[in-house]
């Protein structure tokens, strides 16, 4: 009688823990729409800094000058993001189009952030993009393959190497 009831408690003990560890609280069969802007507002990396000290874009040509990077503060609005891991965005600053990396890979944002504003700090500069490299992004933003090859030189580019990252 006693190992019935051991194997009894033990096969409860079991199955108890097979409901409770599998179950994902953070998942439902019923997301909402709201549920999803919820999980794409939020802070990416380093977000401790003061949105005051936050830079005009107009005046970047100036502050850069003879230096090869500036340390800045940006808000704009997500103009595109890696569809293959949110490892780089594109954000529409004040007209100025900024493609933007995460220092180091050390996080990544939501692929469903664009058209949400944001605000980024990090490194700005002035970047070359290689044919290669622009062919690389146009595959993450999955462009038709026609788009692709259309690549044929290199671009010029404002560049941002963001420590963090926080969406409205």
């Amino acid at each position: 009688m006693k190992k019935l009831t051991n194997r009894v408690l033990i096969f409860a003990l079991i199955t108890t823990t097979m409901f409770v560890g599998c179950k994902d609280p953070k998942t439902t069969e019923t997301d909402s729409e709201e549920t999803v802007e919820q999980v794409i507002a939020g802070r990416y990396g380093d977000t401790l800094w003061n949105v005051a000290d936050e830079y005009d874009p107009a005046s970047f040509n100036f502050l850069l000058g003879d230096r090869d990077s500036l340390d800045a503060i940006l808000t704009g609005d997500i103009a595109s993001v890696c569809q293959a891991k949110g490892c780089w965005m594109k954000m529409d600053i004040e007209g100025m189009d900024v493609l933007v990396r995460f220092r180091d890979y050390g996080y990544f944002v939501p692929m469903n952030s664009k058209g949400h504003k944001a605000t980024v700090k990090g490194t700005f500069y002035v970047d070359s993009v290689s044919v290669d490299q622009l062919k690389e992004y146009a595959k993450d933003a999955e462009k038709s393959q026609e788009e692709i090859d259309a690549i044929t030189d290199y671009e010029i580019r404002y560049s941002l190497m963001a420590d963090g990252v926080v969406i409205e």
